[in-house]
C-alpha cells in the first residue's frame, strides 16, 4: 500500500519509493521490470550514486506534486482512471508519463549489455524534467507564451519558431519532430530528452542503433556532434552548474 494516498491501491499493489517519489504497479507487472523502472529514476535523481537527490529543488516539486511513474497495461490504465473519479487523486496525483509492461522496450542490465533500446530512458525523463520546467524556468521553462533557454535551443534546431509543427522543416534543421499531435510545449519535452541522451553518450552508434533509427526526428548522434552543432543546448546542459 501507499504509506499516504490510499486512493492508489484500488489498483496499484507494488510500490517502490524512490526518494519520495513512487514507482508504482499492479500485482501482474513483473517485479524485474518494476525495479528496473525504480533504478532509471534513481539514477535521474542521484546520478552521482552518493545517496544525495542531484537536485533537492527538482525532486521537492516531483514529492510534493506526488508524482507517481506507473508500470502498466493500457487496461490498468483505464481501470485506474476510473476508480479515482471523485477522489483525492483525481486532482491531486501527478503521472507525466509511464511505461508499458507489454508494449515498451526495455533493456535489463542497460543498454550496452542488452543490446537494445530502453523506453525509460525517456518515459521516466519526462517525469523527472516536471520538475526541471518548474525549479529553473530561466533555463528550462516549457511555457510558450515566454522564452527559456531550452526553448530558444529547440528554436535554433528547428530552423525557427514553430509554434505548431510546419508543413517542411528547414533543411538545416536537426530537430525535426512532426507527430501533429505534439504542440510547442510537447515539442520542448521531447527536444530536452534528445539532448540529454546525446549529451551523456546513450546514442551513440557504437551502443545503440536508436539514432539512426529516428532520423525523421532526431540528427546528432553524439556528444561530439551535439557540442559542434547545437551549441546552445550543449551550453545549456554543461556550463550553468546542473
Amino acid at each position: 500500500e501507499h504509506p499516504q494516498i490510499s486512493c492508489l491501491n484500488a489498483v496499484f499493489s507494488v510500490f517502490i519509493d524512490v526518494f519520495g517519489v513512487y514507482v508504482v504497479a499492479p500485482p501482474s507487472a513483473p517485479l524485474e521490470l518494476v525495479t528496473h523502472s525504480a533504478n532509471v529514476l534513481a539514477q535521474y535523481i542521484d546520478n552521482d550514486a552518493d545517496g544525495v537527490p542531484d537536485d533537492p529543488a527538482v525532486l521537492e516539486h516531483l514529492v510534493s506534486h506526488n508524482f507517481v511513474v506507473p508500470v502498466w497495461t493500457t487496461a490498468t490504465r483505464e481501470a485506474f482512471l476510473e476508480n479515482i473519479r471523485g477522489t483525492y487523486c483525481e486532482d491531486n496525483t501527478g503521472m507525466a508519463a509511464s511505461m508499458y509492461y507489454d508494449e515498451d522496450e526495455w533493456a535489463l542490465g542497460g543498454i550496452k549489455t542488452a543490446g537494445t533500446w530502453d523506453g525509460n530512458l525517456e518515459e521516466i525523463w519526462h517525469v523527472v524534467s516536471v520538475g526541471w520546467y518548474a525549479s529553473y524556468p530561466d533555463y528550462f521553462g516549457d511555457d510558450v507564451s515566454f522564452s527559456s533557454m531550452l526553448t530558444d535551443a529547440m528554436d535554433a534546431a528547428r530552423g525557427g519558431r514553430f509554434l505548431s509543427i510546419p508543413d517542411q522543416y528547414p533543411d538545416d534543421a536537426w530537430y525535426t519532430y512532426d507527430d501533429e499531435t505534439c504542440d510547442y510545449v510537447c515539442s520542448a519535452h521531447e527536444y530536452f530528452y534528445w539532448i540529454l541522451m546525446a549529451n551523456f553518450g546513450a546514442l551513440d552508434p557504437s551502443i545503440t542503433a536508436k539514432c539512426e533509427q529516428s532520423q525523421d526526428e532526431w540528427h546528432l548522434c553524439s556528444r561530439t556532434e551535439l557540442k559542434q552543432l547545437d551549441v546552445l543546448a550543449f551550453d545549456l546542459l554543461n556550463n550553468h552548474g546542473f
